[in-house]
Order: C-alpha cells, then structure tokens, then sequence
C-alpha cells in the first residue's frame, strides 16, 4: 500500500527530494513542513506548507512517514535538530536511494539517508542515520559514515574511511585510505586530504588562477 511522507523543508533540496520520491519509490509525498517564521507561500509544487508545529495534528505518525530535506546548514546542525526532534515525535523516517547507486548487499544504511545518482557504496560500509551522499561519489570499502554527515557530488573516499558526524565533504574532495575525518569538520570542494582531519577544523583546495594570456593563445 501506498504511504505518504510529509517532507521537512522548502528550499531547493526539499524539491529536488520531492521528485525523487515521486520517481524512485512508491511514496505520495503529501507536503512539507517548516519553521513558522520562514513560510513565504502556502503552498510548494501544489502541495501544503505547514508549520512544524502543527506537524502532528496535519500529518499524523501513524499515517506520514517524515524526511529531513535540509542542506548542510550551521554544520549540519539543523539537519541533526530536525531529525532528533522528528524521532522524538515517532515519526518513521524513510530512506532515498537512486535505483542508479550501487550499494553492497552487506552495507549497512541507516535512516533518512540519501544515495544519489551513480554513487557506489562498497563492500562493508556503515552509512549511519540522516547521513546525504550526492551523486557519483565513490565511498570504498570499510568506510564509516556516521550520523548527519554530507557528502557533496563526486566526492571520493578510499578504503577505512571515517566521517564523523556532521562532517561536510565537498564536491570533487578525495580523501585517502585509513583517515579520519573529524566530526563538524569541513573539506571543501576538491580538496585532496592526505592526512586524518580534525573535528571542527577547515580544509579548502587551491583556488584556480587566471593566467595572463587569451584562451586561443594555449597549446591543447
């Protein structure tokens, strides 16, 4: 039978996991559900857009399974709250998985977690709740995701990794073998880690650079 999901969120990502829902599983999204203050329009692709506060009394429990669609804002801290307050509300929290992943048979995956389009999940992974991993990311074996944590696209994890919870990998970041990657901490887009990350800490790449000559001047 068909079960409804009421969506937390209203933002980009909340769309974006809308229509994933509606594509990949056989969810009926029903709505979704916000801060009070933030409620712009009453309504997002046709459906209601209702306070947190009267979640329950809008999308009950046992009727509406829950899903946080928020980005890595504050560290991810706010995904953490909504989740942690969900589950405290007895909401079941469905996972969203693209039917284009790969994810090992003997992976384990927890709740509220997004695998996106062509990324492998391999061999022995844990993948812990509320856990983001965006499309085309290459998670090796033995990793640990642990809860809340965010992997941007294309993001690339060798053997025995560790991400801790609320982490933030950016897009395009590979990191090594047998690191640790410290919980709150960031990796910004295609950085290349070679070393264990510490919590709290901020690891960006390079920036490109503009040389002083015209593109038609470059030998390809």
């Amino acid at each position: 039978m068909t079960r409804r999901v009421v969506i937390i969120g209203s933002g980009q990502m909340a769309e974006l996991f809308c229509s994933q829902f509606s594509k990949w599983t056989d969810y009926r999204v029903a709505g979704f559900a916000i801060d009070r203050r933030f409620i712009r329009e009453q309504t997002l692709r046709g459906l209601p857009v209702v306070p947190v506060d009267e979640l329950e009394a809008r999308f009950p429990p046992e009727a509406t399974d829950a899903f946080v669609a928020i980005g890595p804002t504050g560290n991810n801290a706010v995904r953490a709250a909504a989740f942690d307050d969900l589950r405290r509300r007895g909401y079941r929290l469905p996972t969203l998985i693209s039917p284009h992943a790969v994810v090992a048979a003997d992976a384990v995956i927890g709740e509220n977690v997004v695998i996106g389009h062509l990324t492998v999940i391999s061999s022995l992974c844990r993948v812990g709740d509320n856990v983001v991993v965006g499309s085309t990311c290459n998670v090796g074996h033995h990793c640990q995701l642990q809860a809340h944590a965010f992997l941007a696209g294309h993001a690339v994890l060798a053997g025995s990794v560790v991400v801790g919870e609320r982490a933030f990998v950016g897009a395009g970041a590979v990191i090594r073998d047998n690191l640790a990657i410290g919980a709150g901490s960031i990796v910004g887009a295609g950085a290349v880690i070679l070393d264990n990350v510490e919590p709290d800490s901020v690891h960006v790449a390079e920036r490109a650079r503009r040389l002083p000559i015209p593109a038609g001047q470059v030998r390809l």
